[in-house]
């Protein structure tokens, strides 16, 4: 563990609010699946959910469950691409979540 990692919990101004959205991002990043969705549109970009079925090896209905979670968390989107509705991540959302985990990420230009 780096030494310079600062939890939120010593932070003053870490408050009720901040703990919610921090537990509600957690909870939808607690599978294995949905930590690598949001790896592979990091990587890839805007993708549809079929086109996530096989890089994942899982069931289209399994792959539209976990979607769903992370839409619902607010740390993916939806957005119309053409006839199909494309999967992107929500950077404000990782960044605010970076920063609950860490304070320092947004002061510092990168924290570790």
């Amino acid at each position: 563990m780096s030494a310079d990692l600062v939890s939120p919990f010593t932070v003053a101004d870490f408050n009720a609010d901040d703990a919610g959205v921090l537990a509600s991002h957690l909870r939808a990043l607690a599978d294995p699946a949905r930590l690598r969705i949001l790896g592979l549109l990091r990587q890839h970009g805007p993708m549809a959910g079929r086109d996530l079925v096989p890089l994942l090896g899982l069931a289209q209905p399994t792959v539209s469950h976990h979607l769903g979670i992370l839409r619902d968390a607010g740390l993916i989107e939806d957005r119309p691409e053409g006839q199909r509705v494309v999967r992107v991540l929500c950077v404000d959302a990782i960044t605010v979540l970076a920063t609950l985990i860490n304070p320092n990420v947004g002061s510092n230009g990168g924290g570790r």
